[in-house]
């Protein structure tokens, strides 16, 4: 059965469970299934391969491990640390690319310093070999940025995404209710669902301190 959470000509979740096709029995393996989300409308992890539309589908453990773990830093109003203008998260971090120096710590930690803000702030590093989008999500103010830009991401594996490229803005507190609810939901069906009891256990108590 397909959940869903929030509404979609707005910000919208929805994920079912399905038969995993790699046969695998783990608690990851278990929460193989689709994934949609919807951003005023569209569902950016839609895309097309072989002319064969397709809904995102993979372990779903690995999306809601990472909300779980950058929630916080998501919903932070901690500015972007580097010192560089942009309008948007893309702006900013391509203008972080110009950044040149002689000295290599200085050049290693300007980088470092990018690349940590990305693994808060997109989910593509927990991506596990799928054709997750990658998609930036940051607070600006008192609003939630979700940007977005993939008009070549896997265009090597002959992807192409319906809605590659957007900037949207949200309430704060749609996102967090919508990711929250999603997230809890998740592990009540888990939970109820995994024959992996000890793993799920561990793995319930886990997220819910994290998202408390």
């Amino acid at each position: 059965m397909l959940r869903s959470f929030g509404d979609k000509d707005t910000f919208s979740i929805q994920y079912e469970f399905g038969e995993n096709p790699f046969n695998e029995s783990s608690l990851t393996g278990e929460t193989w299934g689709r994934f949609e989300l919807y951003v005023h409308g569209v569902d950016i992890c839609q895309y097309k391969r072989q002319n064969n539309l397709t809904i995102y589908q993979w372990n779903l453990i690995y999306i809601v491990e990472w909300f779980s773990e950058n929630l916080k830093y998501i919903l932070s109003d901690v500015p972007f640390p580097l010192p560089v203008e942009g309008q948007h998260s893309l702006e900013l971090l391509d203008n972080c690319l110009l950044f040149e120096s002689d000295d290599d710590n200085e050049f290693d930690a300007w980088f470092d310093t990018k690349q940590e803000w990305e693994f808060k702030h997109s989910w593509f590093s927990n991506r596990a070999g799928s054709f997750l989008p990658e998609v930036f999500f940051r607070r600006v103010n008192d609003e939630l940025e979700i940007a977005w830009n993939n008009e070549s991401t896997y265009s090597s594996e002959g992807i192409s995404f319906m809605n590659p490229t957007g900037i949207v803005y949200l309430p704060i507190s749609i996102f967090e209710s919508t990711i929250k609810n999603f997230i809890e939901d998740f592990l009540d069906n888990i939970l109820l669902t995994s024959r992996n009891e000890s793993d799920v256990r561990e793995f319930y108590q886990e997220i819910k301190k994290l998202i408390k």
